[in-house]
């Protein structure tokens, strides 16, 4: 037995209580403190991959963003030059027609000068074809029947007014 500071130990029991604290350390170090290390610290690896994946997903997630991004502007250009030929061929075509109705209708138009001179020159004939007689009846009626046998007096006056 030793006296410490006034204590009185047991040199056996206090082996046994070293050699037990040390057995218990032993185990509990095997047992348990290996373990719930390895299983933290493989969760530490299991959670820092996943924190890399996710900075990896989203890179790629704003480099998809960018190039969506500029496939969309590309895309709406590629629009924008469609519509852009489409309202120029538009245009093509409305002057075509517009060019071919202008033209048609000149056609017509110098059509319907040429028949209305061709009536007015036809007109013109008729009257001048009955004009001796027109003015013989004239004639007739104002100064009486001598006038009547005089046609061909009337035809020559009527001609030689006229140029």
């Amino acid at each position: 037995m030793l006296n410490i500071f006034g204590l009185q130990i047991c040199t056996a029991d206090f082996l046994w209580t070293i050699i037990s604290f040390f057995l218990f350390m032993f185990l509990l170090n095997k047992i348990l403190f290996k373990p719930v290390l390895k299983l933290m610290d493989e969760r530490k690896a299991r959670i820092d991959a996943d924190l890399e994946n996710g900075k990896q997903a989203r890179a790629a997630l704003k480099e998809n963003e960018a190039q969506l991004a500029q496939e969309l502007a590309q895309t709406g250009a590629d629009a924008r030059g469609v519509i852009n030929s489409a309202r120029s061929e538009a245009e093509k075509a409305k002057g075509e027609v517009l060019d071919a109705a202008h033209a048609q209708a000149e056609k017509l138009h110098r059509g319907v000068r040429e028949h209305v001179k061709a009536k007015e020159e036809a007109a013109e004939s008729e009257i001048d074809d009955s004009m001796p007689e027109l003015v013989a009846i004239l004639s007739d009626k104002l100064l009486g029947s001598e006038a009547a046998n005089d046609k061909e007096l009337i035809a020559e006056c009527i001609k030689d007014s006229a140029q």
